[in-house]
């Protein structure tokens, strides 16, 4: 039996956040090689995009509500030494997702046609025959994230995160090694391909430390077993919630494939950099963080309860307002080192700084709603994150068309920040309501990350006004230095004001870092 210590928290999140991280940085960089060589303005590399993201949109929702439900069953057999319980619910709800997986992905093939309906794809028949057919192609592949999902929720039950964190990095690297061998024989047809391919890697390398770990899967479909019943109604309303949510972006997605057809790499690579990349952040603890969260309500022991959440909360809080504010301030440098090449257009870049900046504005709502979430599916409360998911899907659907008659898209990414912070307040307001006080004083510990990472923005500011001044010449070395320099310089800002105003994580971090030199 697993048992998460206190002592080994901080060291867990650590390494899984490292591997995490690491893998997406991965998958950005198999993005940006795919996207310089592809161009961004070309219609199908914009169809590859969009026929992508689908079923990953629509399958996230369902993943995320079964690693969620799969966790404290599991984990709870487990941790009483009921080993066989455990792998029969394992055999059950991997057959009965499966079942309920292959209808989703007959439904998807069936309604593929009126997805691309609804987008700038059908101007040509070329292209909207194009876009038929790869969003065909793609659905089947919700099966591995059915799978991926399930097994990614059995080990970190099992205490084991780390393969988890790194399931994305096959994928990424079959993606490079086709753009850079095979996509001038094949073009954006093998790289869709590709891409499934690497996508069903994620279920299957994470197979065998589940066979190292005891565990071998026997068919077994019984919709009447107490644990399927029980997941089930853990399930539909975190499915609601999340599924509203992922809603959103599968409204995003479609809004910017119609308005303007030439825009859906560049927006999904900018998710990328900015949501995709903190959501691997917060993933690495809310992994290590939600079995600790869902063992302390399952003894009752709120005071434990609180402690965690409060500490995850404001040490979260005290990184994603800097990183908000240190993406605005480098967004121009950022963006002509990581997209400026090949055949990737200056009004293409131009056009991300915008949307990275709309997007950073609401990253600090995005990090911590999926705390809160894991927060309250511990305590076995389902229902506040599913109307919550409704609120947030309103929210950006009303902005969204409010704003885009005015700004066009860039009302989209506007919009879904606005709509992630509101839904951040109502999750605190009602895990208030629910478990009494929690994180006290984080309001204060806001302010003071807020006043500091203004002033590191202004620090990042000069330094970015000074390189600008001295026309250096173009290249690789001066793009990494005119990043690089004004990123250290917001980092040393922020630490040394965080340290003097007394940001409690700062001042932990700062304390860690010391001990560790000496």
């Amino acid at each position: 039996m697993y048992v998460l210590k206190k002592t080994n928290i901080g060291g867990l999140i650590g390494s899984v956040m490292i591997i995490m991280i690491a893998s997406r940085l991965l998958s950005l960089l198999s993005s940006q090689i795919y996207m310089t060589t592809f161009g961004t303005e070309s219609i199908y590399i914009n169809i590859y995009s969009y026929a992508i993201n689908i079923p990953n949109i629509i399958f996230t929702s369902i993943g995320t509500a079964l690693s969620t439900v799969v966790i404290p069953i599991y984990v709870g057999h487990r941790a009483v030494g009921e080993l066989d319980k455990a792998k029969k619910f394992a055999d059950n709800i991997i057959t009965v997702s499966t079942v309920l997986t292959l209808i989703l992905v007959i439904l998807g093939i069936c309604l593929s046609p009126l997805l691309v309906g609804f987008t700038d794809f059908t101007k040509t028949e070329a292209s909207r025959s194009f876009a038929v057919k790869s969003l065909m192609i793609v659905m089947p592949v919700m099966f591995f994230y059915a799978w991926n999902y399930i097994f990614q929720g059995m080990l970190q039950a099992a205490g084991k995160f780390w393969l988890p964190a790194f399931v994305s990095v096959p994928s990424s690297l079959i993606v490079i090694a086709y753009v850079v061998f095979l996509s001038d024989r094949f073009g954006v047809t093998g790289l869709l391909f590709a891409t499934i391919i690497g996508l069903s890697l994620q279920a299957f390398i994470l197979v065998p430390p589940l066979v190292k770990d005891g565990y071998r899967y026997r068919p077994c479909f019984r919709l009447g077993d107490p644990d399927i019943k029980k997941a089930g109604s853990m399930t539909v309303p975190v499915l609601i919630g999340v599924g509203a949510y992922q809603l959103n972006m599968l409204f995003n997605s479609t809004m910017i494939a119609k308005y303007d057809a030439g825009m859906v790499t560049i927006l999904t690579f900018v998710q990328n950099i900015s949501i995709q990349l903190v959501l691997a952040f917060v993933y690495s603890i809310t992994a290590v963080v939600y079995p600790k969260l869902s063992e302390s309500a399952a003894k009752n022991d709120m005071n434990e309860y609180k402690q965690t959440l409060s500490g995850i909360l404001k040490s979260v809080s005290a990184l994603l307002i800097p990183i908000t504010f240190g993406f605005i301030s480098v967004r121009r440098p950022l963006l002509q080192f990581l997209a400026a090449w090949g055949k990737v257009t200056p009004e293409a870049v131009s056009k991300a700084e915008v949307f990275l900046s709309l997007y950073a504005i609401g990253l600090i709502g995005i990090g911590l709603k999926e705390i809160l979430d894991r927060a309250l599916y511990s305590v076995k409360n389902t229902r506040i994150s599913a109307v919550n998911g409704f609120v947030i899907m309103a929210v950006n659907i009303v902005v969204s068309l409010s704003l885009m008659p005015f700004i066009g898209a860039y009302g989209i990414p506007l919009a879904y920040s606005a709509a992630s912070i509101v839904g951040l307040c109502n999750l605190l307001w009602q895990l208030k309501r629910k478990v009494g006080s929690f994180a006290t004083g984080m309001g204060k510990e806001i302010v003071k990350s807020i006043v500091c990472a203004v002033l590191m923005a202004v620090a990042v500011g000069g330094v970015n006004a000074f390189l600008d001044s001295q026309n250096f010449a173009d290249s690789f070395g001066v793009r990494v230095i005119v990043l690089i320099v004004p990123a250290f310089v917001g980092v040393c800002v922020y630490a040394v004001l965080g340290y003097i105003l007394k940001i409690e994580a700062v001042r932990q971090y700062a304390d860690k870092l010391r001990a560790k030199i000496h």
